[in-house]
């Protein structure tokens, strides 16, 4: 039971829970006690031979009368005093006065990847433990405490508790992540759960009568973005900085906002010079923050695997980039040695690396590490997957447009496309039948002319409809007017011309159930894109001819190329050539995988080879791991051959988390304008520390009880040891 001290203001107060009447039969209990120790005990006559030992009771025998002297006696008063704490309990006396409510304390402990980082003995998530523990220690009995964990996300390691041990408990199990850092998540967690009308008392889960505002602490080493436009409301922040101290003197100017620490880097390309950047205080930190790999475009078989290794030291370094091939069958290996790369990086800044690997590495998984040791080895390693680019099969049903066609044999798309064409007549003969549903092409074209049967592929539909759907469902204009379009949409990516284009002939379309309008006009609807399975159709209410004459000029547009080769990529399931992309995710982000099997469902393996997640096939014939959550190359499995699984990266890569240079700690000497480029920003918020007198009410009667059960079993112990002499 929560027992703040009081601050005496009003009087004492009665409150009974008897009625009048059982008092005045209670009060008949003590004139009881004693009327028991005046009776004078009535003894039996007996002949003795000699009164020499009985003179004691022949004083008794004197007198006479029923009722006797009453004599000092210490079991009288024991019983007296036992039955008045008693009859006083009984009145049920109360106090109230203004209490002194016990702090409510909030501990944000910082688990982003940074504080790992070694820079202080042992590491600075030990040293914010270690502060943390402190503040616990401190604690009153009166105090409650929540303990809050933050890093890309927040979570509640503990709710609120007066658990000293619990709460020293749970610290312990707070460890650095891979992730990087958003005290914006820390604070709407703690500003959601400040809820004065819901405010927890002891044991995780009661509701407290009375409101004090929390006190939060924030354990942090400042690797995030000041957080603008949020209102803690009556939540009073304090930032605990972690970290060393900054050294840091007015000769050498001010960093840049605290809010840019570490954002004005330039990534110049792989064979380019080193940049030069400036990103406030040193630390004792070198990054890889990026990688990934090409090929040539007139050698599509030689790889390139290229990066970018940051300095945030003070001085220049010299040091090695190492390249490994990774073997899929030991994970958790750095793999076979490749090549190294030596590099000379100035004093906080940038520096470019490249490999060129033979032509008989056209693939693989790649790990690549940076020899020179720093304080956090987590941005010394990254990983990269490269896949052989597989052209998608295209299959174009058409009268012999050669503008569709011309589009689709341009160099960037027959690097990415294989082609096929046949006319509308060609679709009713066994062998393209076939073809269509075993899902030999990854998109079909039907320009004008409709499939009795849909195929086991995306489409894409030019002034025609999915055979799904009724064939009076679109309703033919003339001269619609193009007024917006979905550029939003993968297939309307960098298309912005579409204003420009003119249709003749078209039809207003009714998009289907769960379908995503792409172009409207003035008229109605005349594109949409609906998920099929696994499959993406798109269906546009025009044709690009009429005939032998244009139906529209959109071919003769710059978006036209742009709206075909997003197909190839989207509907396609096309890769860039050497693009690596589709396989490089980070640890903060969910990964959607979009892998080509009919399996409906995967299994992910961690960096260590240990299954992390079993994901199933969604309605977009995506993948979606949430598991991913520690850096390395993992593999997606849907079966037990060579050929049944993938791999794909997951990297840090995050600029701000590698820039060590802790914030939350002021230098000596700057005005408080300087300073404020070191100060950590929430909102307009003021850090200040208060109490809040609320009124109390203590019950006295359980005191009084007590004692009067600790009276009367003294009293049993005194009566025993008189009849025991």
């Amino acid at each position: 039971m929560l027992m703040p001290s009081m601050i005496w203001a009003q009087s004492l107060q009665f409150e009974s829970p008897i009625r009048p009447e059982a008092w005045a039969v209670l009060a008949l209990v003590p004139l009881g006690i004693l009327l028991l120790y005046f009776l004078k005990l009535r003894r039996r006559a007996v002949q003795v031979p000699s009164t020499l030992l009985w003179r004691k009771s022949l004083e008794d025998l004197q007198v006479n009368s029923p009722f006797q002297r009453l004599r000092r006696n210490l079991l009288l008063l024991l019983q007296l005093l036992a039955v008045g704490l008693v009859m006083l309990a009984l009145l049920g006396p109360k106090t109230q006065g203004l209490g002194r409510q016990g702090k409510r304390l909030v501990l944000a402990i910082d688990e982003s990847a940074s504080m790992a980082a070694t820079d202080v003995e042992p590491s600075r998530i030990e040293q914010a433990l270690r502060k943390a523990r402190t503040v616990i220690e401190e604690m009153k009995a009166e105090d409650l405490a929540m303990i809050i964990a933050f890093s890309n996300s927040a979570r509640v390691v503990t709710n609120y508790t007066q658990d000293r041990d619990l709460l020293l408990d749970r610290l312990r199990s707070i460890k650095p992540t891979d992730h990087s850092t958003s005290l914006r998540e820390a604070l709407q967690l703690v500003a959601g759960l400040a809820n004065p009308q819901k405010y927890l008392e002891p044991g995780e889960g009661a509701v407290a009568a009375a409101f004090v505002p929390p006190k939060l602490f924030i354990f942090t080493d400042g690797g995030f973005a000041d957080v603008e436009g949020f209102s803690l409301g009556t939540i009073e922040p304090e930032v605990i900085p972690i970290g060393p101290p900054i050294e840091w003197s007015p000769q050498q100017g001010l960093p840049v906002a605290a809010a840019n620490l570490g954002a004005e880097s330039t990534q110049e390309p792989a064979s380019g010079p080193a940049s030069t950047v400036f990103s406030g205080p040193a630390s004792d930190n070198l990054a890889l923050l990026s990688l990934s790999t090409a090929r040539e475009e007139n050698r599509p078989d030689q790889l390139q695997v290229f990066g970018r290794v940051r300095n945030h030291r003070g001085e220049p370094v010299s040091s090695r980039v190492i390249l490994y091939r990774h073997d899929p069958a030991m994970p958790g290996e750095p793999g076979n040695l490749i090549d190294a790369v030596a590099l000379e990086i100035p004093a906080r800044s940038d520096q470019a690396f490249q490999f060129e690997l033979k032509a008989d590495a056209p693939s693989g998984e790649f790990f690549v590490r940076l020899e020179e040791p720093d304080a956090m080895p987590l941005d010394n390693q990254a990983f990269v997957v490269a896949t052989v680019p597989r052209r998608t099969r295209v299959l174009v049903v058409s009268s012999g447009n050669r503008f569709l066609t011309d589009t689709l044999t341009t160099p960037s798309s027959v690097q990415i496309a294989e082609l096929t064409s046949i006319r509308p007549e060609q679709l009713d003969l066994p062998e393209q039948q076939r073809a269509l549903q075993d899902g030999s092409y990854d998109l079909v074209i039907f320009e004008g002319v409709s499939p009795k049967v849909q195929p086991e592929s995306s489409c894409l539909y030019l002034g025609a409809l999915p055979p799904d759907l009724p064939a009076d469902q679109g309703r033919e204009v003339a001269s619609p007017v193009i007024i917006d379009w979905d550029l939003s949409h993968p297939i309307l990516q960098y298309v912005r011309d579409l204003g420009t284009v003119a249709v003749q002939k078209g039809f207003i379309l009714e998009p289907p159930a769960g379908a995503r309008q792409l172009i409207e006009s003035d008229q109605g609807v005349l594109g949409y894109a609906r998920s099929r399975g696994s499959y993406l159709d798109v269906v546009l209410g025009f044709t690009l001819l009429d005939g032998q004459k244009f139906n529209t000029n959109w071919p003769l547009k710059s978006g036209f190329p742009l709206f075909v080769y997003n197909c190839l990529k989207v509907l396609g399931n096309a890769l860039d050539a050497g693009s690596s992309d589709r396989d490089l995710f980070s640890t903060d982000q969910p990964v959607t995988l979009r892998i080509e099997t009919p399996a409906d469902q995967i299994e992910v393996l961690g960096p260590d080879g240990r299954l992390v997640e079993t994901c199933r096939r969604t309605s977009q014939g995506t993948f979606i791991v949430s598991q991913a959550r520690k850096t390395g190359i993992y593999r997606a499995r849907w079966g037990t051959g060579t050929d049944e699984s993938t791999g794909f990266a997951v990297n840090l890569f995050n600029e701000r988390e590698s820039n060590l240079a802790p914030r939350g700690q002021v230098p000596p000497g700057l005005t408080d304008s300087q300073a404020d480029a070191f100060r950590i920003k929430i909102g307009s918020t003021p850090v200040q520390s208060m109490r809040v007198d609320a009124p109390v009410t203590r019950e006295w009667w359980w005191y009084l009880a007590l004692a009067a059960l600790g009276i009367v079993l003294f009293e049993w112990w005194v009566y025993n040891r008189r009849l025991s002499a």
